[in-house]
């Protein structure tokens, strides 16, 4: 009788015990400063505009498989230099040429909204990294990598100095 006692005792303060373990293991809340830290986020948008990049012709007998940007492209990173100024939001547009092998092989900023450098040198890093699954010819049974051009634009936003992420 007595270890169904003591079992029961135990099942009665296990939820207790889970948490009061659980309050203590919580982080102190962080101190903001001026009632918030600043911080920065980036959204991107891919530019679809028929103008600006050069379309491959529709061979007979061919289709076209769609490039697709690789999971792992990171974002650029806002400058930590301009978050103190509380800039309003800046947009670079930039395009991606990219090679047969899904690798960009170069990176041209077309706008660069505000002027303010860092944000394309920021792009400009982050983009020269990406890859994909390149843009493919395919006639028959053959497929056939090909170079290919994309335009992005990334908008650095803050609101009240907390990142806002913008989706397009």
């Amino acid at each position: 009788m007595r270890s169904v006692r003591n079992a029961l005792l135990a099942c009665a303060l296990l939820p207790v015990a889970i948490t009061a373990t659980g309050c203590a293991s919580q982080p102190p809340p962080s101190t903001p400063v001026m009632g918030y830290a600043a911080d920065g986020a980036v959204g991107a948008e891919r530019v679809d505009d028929d103008a600006s990049t050069v379309r491959y012709q529709q061979a007979a007998g061919s289709s076209y498989l769609d490039p697709v940007p690789s999971k792992d492209n990171s974002l650029p990173v806002y400058p930590a230099e301009r978050l103190d100024r509380r800039l309003p939001a800046v947009t670079v547009v930039v395009r991606l040429i990219i090679d047969a092998a899904g690798k960009v092989s170069d990176a041209r900023i077309l706008d660069n909204a505000g002027d303010e450098q860092g944000f394309a040198d920021a792009v400009e890093h982050a983009v020269r990294v990406w890859t994909f699954l390149p843009l493919q010819r395919v006639t028959g049974r053959h497929v056939h990598s090909l170079p290919f051009t994309e335009d992005y634009q990334f908008t650095f936003r803050q609101d009240n100095g907390r990142a806002v992420v913008e989706r397009e």
